[in-house]
């Protein structure tokens, strides 16, 4: 997965639910919605969180849920909006 200044997104994703949201994601393929680990006020808080830490904007059109479902996708959307780096 992509590396920015040194740290895997994943990892920086992971460090976001961590800090941001107080949670602890066990796996990158952890459903977040079915586990109950995300809920629609979470993801808002998190959508915050990632654009402030990645310096991207998600844009409404680009809110698919599935992006969103484990922390491997979400790493995988970010690296995208980041023009892969």
């Amino acid at each position: 997965m992509s590396v920015a200044n040194g740290v895997p997104v994943s990892e920086r994703v992971h460090r976001l639910f961590r800090e941001s949201l107080n949670l602890d994601v066990a796996s990158e393929q952890t459903d977040l919605f079915e586990s109950g680990l995300l809920d629609s006020l979470a993801l808002v808080e998190l959508l915050f969180a990632i654009e402030g830490e990645f310096q991207i904007q998600v844009a409404l059109d680009e809110l698919d849920i599935d992006n969103f479902r484990t922390v491997e996708r979400i790493s995988a959307f970010v690296a995208g909006s980041q023009g892969g780096g």
